[in-house]
């Protein structure tokens, strides 16, 4: 307690603090060592006092950490700003491969590939609608008589080969029941080894320039043993010969 008379500066100074501050210090007092305390658990050492007002200080150590850590997250951002956003599931990139064309189906069953083109052909005889026809490639002899209306009540088809393929420009005769065979049509299959170019000509898929091509290299090269040895000639490939196994041997 201070003494009166004041015999000292302390004393006076505290006969001239209004009444109460004496509350105020002490309660600030205690604060600031309750502060000083909990930093020393924190950080290992006691907080500096200066005239009772605490000042707080960033340890190095906790900067850099800090400074890290806000670096790590700015790059973070940076990154997730500029990265593409993942295509769905159900996009597809231009690496991945197209699937391939299927084959077509075209006619009585046949399978051709898409670019193939198409053929005309004339139906004539026992039909309903005699006259040219285009077929998609492929097809068979039945889907030309089928294009043509299809064939009359008397017609003989045992005498056409139904599954065979046409050729383009061929003319497919439908004959009714005991009709003679068509003039200049071959009474049989024709023999690619003695057959002259115009009989030759008489054969589906096979014109002028062909049949003097196929005399020519028969002359040549000898005869052929086989209807494949066909495709030894320029101009005549896999599929014509297919289409002459009913009307030609070798």
């Amino acid at each position: 307690m201070p003494t009166y008379p004041p015999d000292s500066d302390d004393d006076r100074d505290a006969l001239a603090r209004p009444p109460g501050s004496d509350v105020t210090a002490r309660w600030v007092d205690s604060a600031s060592r309750v502060a000083s305390r909990a930093y020393a658990a924190a950080y290992g050492r006691e907080i500096a006092d200066d005239a009772t007002r605490v000042r707080w200080r960033l340890e190095p150590r906790v900067a850099v950490t800090a400074a890290v850590a806000l670096t790590l997250l700015g790059l973070g951002a940076w990154w997730a700003a500029r990265a593409e956003p993942a295509l769905p599931a159900h996009v597809q990139t231009s690496s991945t491969a197209l699937p391939s064309t299927p084959a077509v189906s075209s006619g009585a069953g046949a399978t051709v590939e898409p670019d193939e083109p198409d053929v005309i052909v004339h139906v004539s005889g026992a039909v309903e609608e005699p006259g040219l026809v285009t077929l998609s490639a492929g097809s068979r002899i039945a889907d030309a008589i089928d294009r043509a209306g299809g064939a009359e009540p008397d017609a003989d088809l045992s005498a056409v080969n139904l599954a065979r393929r046409p050729h383009d420009g061929e003319q497919v005769h439908v004959p009714v029941a005991g009709e003679a065979p068509v003039a200049g049509a071959p009474a049989g299959p024709v023999d690619v080894n003695s057959a002259t170019a115009a009989q030759l000509e008489e054969l589906p898929g096979i014109g002028p320039v062909l049949a003097e091509r196929i005399v020519a290299d028969r002359d040549e090269n000898g005869q052929f043993s086989s209807l494949e040895d066909l495709a030894r000639v320029s101009g005549v490939g896999d599929a014509l010969v297919a289409g002459l196994a009913d009307a030609a041997v070798a």
